[in-house]
């Protein structure tokens, strides 16, 4: 089974921790999966360059993950 790419947590979840993978309503905490979330960027970052322009993609999406990964 594959991980969900998003967690939510509701108020009833404070005394019983129970995780769902789809939004049940507007007042839950949504928690992403980094890699997921790293991926879904690197797509949006990547729409805005030329095709010739791949040196500067590269050294901007190595930039962007180093930055993620960061503590």
């Amino acid at each position: 089974m594959e991980e969900p790419e998003k967690l939510y947590f509701g108020e009833h979840d404070k005394s019983v921790l129970d995780i769902f993978s789809t939004k049940e309503s507007d007042n839950e905490v949504e928690y992403a999966r980094t890699d997921a979330f790293i991926e879904k960027a690197d797509k949006f970052i990547s729409s805005f360059f030329h095709p010739d322009d791949t040196e500067l993609k590269k050294g901007i999406l190595d930039e962007f993950h180093k930055y993620m990964k960061e503590k």
